[in-house]
């Protein structure tokens, strides 16, 4: 099979260069009072600090930072700075951390068409490898002519007999199709195959020392997830057997990681008489209690950074909090109000093998997010850099949590943002719901809202039904109101916000991306009459060609994601009527389509059907375009451009 070639060429650039673009000193946020906003550029220019990780001693640091569109991976010493830079060009980075001391991982991914995958574009992960003794760059499955390479879900780090490998998967798509897993020596990256499961294997939990532990596997054919245990002693090949079994479409378990004792492992249960649960399975198929007592409905495990194992639960409400079992990892948690202040927002970004030595963010009112090094150890606190270090303190506004009652009686939980320097009465708003719609939005810094605030608007980000993070009966509230009841609890929302003289009803805008995008469109066309103008950004416009796109994604008119869809929109034979493309006549106020060419989510064919019935129609419209951007945004100067474009849309037809 032929092998992709994504090696990049490095170019190391001056010391000069790196310092001013990585603050490593002790600036801050900017605090020089101005009376007039700060340029979109400001806000909608990636953050100065993409990605960053710490190294297994703790004594250096990795980040990725840009200038333009060109990434740059910056790396120095916690005690001494020092830093060097490496630029990437134009990649779209995902995420990095260090396999070793020398060894830097840098996931990227790209746009593409791949023979023998699924759908006509896929966006897909490259795992590359620098060596920064040598500054040699290398991806893995490189040197496989069998495998394009390309990595399918995460890349592990592990120490086999005490000497660092990585370990990640691939399809073999000839001479059979198999999931493969396979090891890499860090200076060679010549992989060795270690396992090959089943095709449609959803990944492996691997202990530290590289055993392969368990894998699961979902077939959607037959509409079964199963869970398969290795029996082998350690240093043997894997044999695998089947300890657990469920039929299910939809809400089928998944497969965590290690459990606490080192041997079993961590298993969520989305359906039955343990839904919503953690549980830990045994090797011989053994359920124990549900793990994570708490009173709170959202929950995510916490995995210790050195053995692996469950070390406790993290939960999601307004912000992330730390509940760890372990006692050191606990006492560290429980310290960082102390050490980042109490009115701080902090998270843990990441850990040293010896814990205490961790990269932390804050966030406050008066800073827009800030990276630092801490070692509780030693006492040693050194900050690393801000976001965005040029955005007045004073231009940072805050967002408010707030509940109201939907029409039918169910409370919806938003956030609202009030515009710096206005008074709180008869603001005009901006609608801004999240995408998923199964996601949600949480109180921290988000640019797109500090700039729509900046220019003197109120937003309203509401966590409408079938938003997660308010447990299955809130997601469930949400099955067949695709375009129905998820779309007035936006509008409910906006009429609480009148109700109380906060905003004034004949200036609300509405603008989202991706189901965000579709409420939009939705807002003009399906509940007309609330918004003045409508902005969607890669945004779904019919629900039956979205559903064919889906099927030929997966290959099938049955697979769960078209499952999925139907659960949420609803019959089919109703779809016209949650169709903003088929509803297009209705249309009540001007709409702004944006899209990127590289869409492999929502494809642009959405917007231009969409542009296509608004112009049939005779209803205003306007259409804006950007070659190379995903569905993510990942190009920052295509969202510069998009953001000035939606600003003067805004402008024109609600204006502050």
């Amino acid at each position: 099979m032929m092998t992709l070639d994504r090696r990049a060429v490095l170019r190391l650039s001056t010391l000069a260069t790196v310092l001013s673009l990585i603050p490593l000193s002790t600036r801050a946020q900017n605090n020089v009072a101005s009376s007039t906003p700060p340029p979109i550029e400001t806000y909608a220019a990636s953050p100065l600090i993409d990605h960053i990780a710490l190294s297994p001693d703790g004594r250096r640091i990795a980040l990725v930072s840009q200038d333009g569109d060109n990434k740059i991976l910056v790396y120095f010493d916690v005690s001494n700075g020092n830093p060097r830079s490496i630029i990437f060009g134009a990649a779209k980075v995902r995420s990095l951390f260090w396999a070793d001391n020398d060894h830097v991982v840098i996931i990227n991914s790209e746009t593409t068409s791949l023979r023998q995958f699924r759908g006509q574009k896929q966006e897909v992960n490259l795992a590359q490898v620098l060596d920064l003794r040598t500054g040699t760059l290398r991806a893995l499955f490189d040197q496989d002519r069998r495998f394009y390479s390309i990595v399918i879900g995460p890349v592990e780090s592990v120490k086999i007999n005490g000497v660092p490998h990585l370990m990640a998967c691939n399809y073999r798509l000839s001479a059979g199709s198999f999931f493969c897993l396979f090891q890499f020596d860090l200076d060679k990256l010549d992989g060795r195959l270690v396992y090959e499961a089943p095709i449609d294997t959803e990944g492996f939990v691997i202990a530290p020392d590289g055993y392969v532990v368990a894998y699961s596997v979902f077939s959607d054919s037959r509409k079964e997830w199963a869970l398969f245990y290795n029996t082998a002693p350690r240093g043997k090949t894997p044999v695998c057997k089947k300890i657990y079994e469920v039929k299910e479409a939809l809400n089928y378990p998944s497969l965590e990681g290690l459990g606490r004792d080192g041997t079993s492992v961590v298993v969520y249960f989305a359906n039955g008489e343990s839904k919503g649960e953690y549980h830990e399975i045994s090797a011989d198929g053994t359920i124990g209690p549900s793990l994570d007592t708490s009173d709170y409905i959202s929950a995510a495990p916490l995995f210790h950074p050195t053995t692996k194992r469950l070390a406790g639960f993290s939960h999601h409400d307004d912000w992330v909090t730390y509940d760890y079992t372990d006692p050191l990892l606990k006492r560290l948690a429980d310290n960082m109000p102390e050490l980042m202040g109490k009115e701080s927002r902090v998270r843990i970004v990441d850990f040293a093998e010896d814990p205490r030595k961790m990269i932390l963010y804050k966030e406050n009112a008066n800073d827009a997010g800030s990276y630092y090094f801490v070692d509780q150890a030693t006492g040693d606190f050194q900050f690393i850099g801000s976001n965005y270090e040029n955005l007045p303190v004073e231009w940072i506004t805050q967002k408010k949590p707030i509940t109201y009652k939907a029409t039918d009686g169910l409370q919806i939980h938003a956030y609202l943002t009030l515009p710096p320097k206005h008074e709180a009465k008869n603001l005009p708003l901006i609608v801004l719901p999240h995408g998923g719609p199964q996601a949600r939005d949480y109180i921290d810094f988000d640019w797109q809202t500090q700039a729509l605030a900046s220019r003197g608007y109120a937003v309203l980000q509401p966590n409408f039904r079938g938003s997660s993070g308010y447990g299955s009966d809130f997601v469930e509230a949400g099955y067949g109101q695709f375009g129905r009841k998820m779309q007035t609890d936006l509008s409910d929302g906006v009429r609480d916000l009148v109700r109380q003289g906060l905003v004034d009803s004949k200036r609300v805008a509405i603008m989202g991306a991706s189901y965000g995008g579709y409420a939009a469109l939705a807002g003009a066309t399906i509940d007309p009459g609330v918004y003045r103008c409508a902005i969607s950004i890669a945004g779904i416009s019919d629900p039956k060609t979205f559903s064919d796109f889906i099927a030929a994604q997966s290959n099938s008119s049955s697979g769960s994601n078209v499952l999925y869809w139907k659960r949420l929109t609803g019959d089919p034979k109703d779809w016209d009527a949650i169709s903003p493309v088929k509803q297009a006549s209705q249309a009540s106020c001007p709409v702004l389509l944006i899209h990127g060419t590289d869409d492999t989510v929502v494809p642009i064919d959405q917007s231009r059907r969409m542009e296509s019935a608004l112009k049939r129609a005779g209803k205003p419209v306007e259409f804006v375009t950007y070659k190379g951007q995903d569905h993510w945004e990942t190009v920052g100067s295509s969202r510069i451009e998009m953001m000035k474009v939606a600003m003067a849309f805004l402008g024109k037809h609600n204006p502050a």
